[in-house]
């Protein structure tokens, strides 16, 4: 059958002049008399406009089925010709939707080659929110106080503490505070995961982070490390390395001397790394500090912020206040366990908090998971309260993370996420940062603890 058809393209504008359609008419008789193919006429528009379907509906099923001879009438079949034509601007509206966001792509990447140049040539404090760092304000002054000090022989700080207990704030406000006094030019900041180990992606981002040229992809560790060895000889820099957890993550990252003026600082769980090449170069320089817990105060304002409450809010006496005092209690001053019990006690009324059994059952959920000798036992049993407190969408998200995208970019997350739960996509997200359970790193990696 299709022997006996011809496809003919007519634009908008040419098949609604009279004479076209005439001549178009007139033309079927002959092409039949001398058993010429049928022609069918299919009407497209200008780009970024829509077919006209219901012409090639209307037409065939008038006028234009009784110039078809009988024998051929059965071959006509306007509804199957327009959803073919329909298909096919949906292909063509697809090729066009993916071009405009490969240049919308291209477009993105050269704003951030932009953005990383112009951040090159100014000190890159990291953003920390002012009731997260509430409380260690006096920590962070007596040891910006230490760093401080000219000491050819103090190299930096080593920060250890159990999960949760505010380690990598600590290390952030250091940070900025020492970007601020101006006295860097070269720094960088790195997280890693617990049990990671270095390679050259790592290297890489401490090299571009310190403002390093003279290196590529081609390049292995090794000459990583020797070009930022290199690199660090002379200059005064300023490096966090923060969640240290295997020995070999020091050796293979940082080199075993850097120039006068340089400040690390390390954050980990352990207060010493045994048996690290790097750890027994440098462990005199670094002066150890455990990180302290919260205040009473700072645990309260905390938790109440955490809870989307005014910290200043007068809390009700009697079983509400007791119950707020038991939990505070209970969470031993540890910003992470503060933050997750705040999160499942979450009020859209800074003034109205939940209702007291809310704070009983999360005081419930801190109790059961706690323990004498593992004292982040109870951190575990929040997270799993929050999870399931958690609609489905958002417990899809969080186990995406915990299973595969966690150190990926922010934005590829989302890419996948708004491919299933579209435009709520960022808004589920950053539900889950409200509760804490994930967050995204200083270079935009997700995270989640």
């Amino acid at each position: 059958c299709m022997l006996e058809l011809d496809l003919a393209l007519h634009s908008r504008s040419l098949a609604a002049k009279q004479q076209q359609q005439q001549q178009q008419h007139a033309q079927l008789p002959q092409r039949q008399q001398q058993q010429q193919p049928l022609i069918i006429p299919v009407f497209y528009d200008e780009p970024k406009q829509i077919v006209q379907l219901d012409y090639i509906v209307e037409h065939w099923k008038g006028p234009g089925i009784q110039r078809v001879a009988a024998n051929h009438r059965q071959l006509v079949n306007p509804e199957r010709w327009a959803a073919n034509v329909s298909a096919m601007e949906k292909k063509l509206q697809a090729i066009r939707r993916h071009t405009l966001e490969a240049s919308k792509d291209q477009d993105y990447q050269l704003a951030r080659r932009v953005v990383a140049a112009a951040v090159k040539a100014m000190p890159a404090q990291l953003h920390l929110d002012g009731d997260e760092v509430f409380g260690f304000e006096q920590q962070e002054a007596e040891l910006t106080a230490q760093l401080a000090v000219p000491d050819p022989d103090c190299l930096g700080l080593w920060l250890h503490g159990i999960g949760g207990c505010g380690k990598t704030t600590l290390a952030t406000l250091l940070y900025n505070r020492l970007l601020q006094a101006g006295n860097f030019q070269h720094h960088a900041f790195m997280e890693l995961k617990h049990d990671e180990s270095i390679g050259c992606q790592h290297l890489t981002s401490v090299l571009n982070q310190l403002g390093a040229t003279g290196f590529n992809q081609n390049n292995t560790a090794k000459q990583l490390l020797g070009l930022l060895s290199k690199y660090v000889s002379n200059k005064a820099a300023l490096i966090v390395v923060d969640n240290v957890w295997i020995k070999g993550q020091l050796d293979d990252l940082l080199p075993r001397s850097f120039g006068a003026g340089s400040r690390v600082i390390i954050t980990s769980r352990s207060s010493s790394l045994p048996d690290s090449q790097w750890w027994r170069k440098v462990n005199q320089q670094l002066l150890p500090h455990a990180v302290v817990t919260l205040s009473q105060e700072a645990s309260i304002h905390l938790l109440r912020t955490s809870a989307n409450l005014d910290p200043d809010f007068q809390m009700p006496t009697g079983d509400l206040c007791d119950a707020e005092g038991e939990l505070v209690a209970a969470c031993k001053g540890l910003p992470l366990a503060l933050q997750l019990s705040g999160a499942l006690l979450y009020s859209n009324n800074r003034n109205v908090p939940q209702p007291v059994l809310k704070w009983k059952e999360a005081l419930a959920a801190l109790q059961r998971g706690r323990s004498a000798v593992d004292s982040e036992g109870k951190l575990k049993s929040i997270l799993y309260t929050t999870f399931n407190a958690l609609d489905p969408a958002q417990q899809h998200i969080f186990l995406d993370v915990a299973t595969v995208l966690q150190g990926q970019p922010k934005e590829l997350a989302l890419a996948v996420w708004g491919a299933w739960h579209g435009e709520d996509a960022c808004s589920l997200f950053e539900g889950m940062e409200r509760r804490n359970l994930l967050a995204t790193g200083s270079e935009g990696w997700l995270q989640m603890h």
